[in-house]
């Protein structure tokens, strides 16, 4: 479907890259199809040079040379970019954004022309190519767009259709997820040290050993419970381990740090969904 369409990535971050370098990589579009735009043109210089493709600073130029739009911003600043930019958008395009919170009422309302939006919500591990990317339609979105929508993130990741009651739940699961487990990590090689282990040998076997412990829960059918049951054995070291976690409330902070997510996830929504 992107064979014969332009894709132009407004406000080409690091997950804006990210898609970039899937799509290029994964020969999906070529890349004089591609335009991205940022404000520092360092940082242009650099996507040009690295993967082939058309930049500018500026935001309407890109909005109109493009077939597809995705909108890579932060939600803070979504409004000042479509204030700048509502009026160059034009019938027959599709408008894509990953921006945590942003409703697609809020961005039907503000590109107009019955355009096709759709909402998605990647994460971080879109830079290696295996991100989670839950994707909503807008009112006006079809199979069409859904299809188009899968077939630009499956270059970097997984994906799947829900609906966009769930997208703030999503956000702070999937799209806050990642940090959830660097956060652990950091904490465990800490504790290597703090034991007297030299550093890089504490995150080595970090390392190593949360890369072994992903794969065993992505390529065996046994769930998390169940592989961390079948590593403890009864007044075992595991054992407690897992007992003073329970103890200490561990799930039940970890739970909460996900509703604090998402509420404010709500919250940047909030700032800026009532359309104008």
């Amino acid at each position: 479907m992107l064979a014969d369409k332009n894709i132009g990535f407004l406000g080409a971050g690091n997950m804006g890259e990210a898609l970039i370098a899937g799509l290029v990589k994964a020969c999906i579009i070529e890349p004089h199809r591609v335009l991205a735009s940022r404000r520092s043109e360092v940082a242009l210089a650099y996507l040009k040079d690295t993967y082939g493709i058309r930049t500018t600073t500026d935001n309407r130029e890109l909005v109109r040379q493009s077939d597809v739009v995705v909108l890579s911003v932060k939600p803070q600043v979504m409004q000042t970019v479509l204030d700048e930019c509502s009026d160059a958008f034009r019938e027959g395009q599709v408008v894509i954004s990953i921006a945590a919170g942003i409703t697609t009422t809020y961005l039907d309302a503000r590109v107009g022309h019955s355009i096709p939006v759709v909402r998605v919500m990647p994460n971080t591990p879109a830079l290696v190519g295996e991100a989670m990317s839950p994707f909503c339609l807008g009112r006006h979105g079809s199979d069409a767009q859904a299809l188009l929508a899968s077939e630009i993130f499956s270059a970097v990741c997984v994906t799947v259709q829900v609906q966009e009651t769930a997208m703030d739940a999503i956000t702070a699961l999937s799209g806050t997820g990642p940090a959830y487990l660097f956060y652990l990590l950091e904490g465990l090689i800490e504790a290597g040290v703090e034991m007297g282990l030299p550093e890089h040998l504490s995150r080595a076997l970090v390392r190593q050993t949360a890369y072994g412990a992903a794969k065993l829960v992505v390529e065996t059918t046994r769930s998390p419970r169940q592989l961390r049951a079948q590593v403890t054995s009864p007044q075992g070291t595991t054992h407690a381990a897992m007992t003073f976690l329970d103890s200490a409330g561990f799930l039940k902070e970890l739970a909460e740090a996900v509703q604090r997510a998402r509420e404010r996830a709500k919250e940047l929504g909030q700032a800026i969904n009532t359309p104008r």
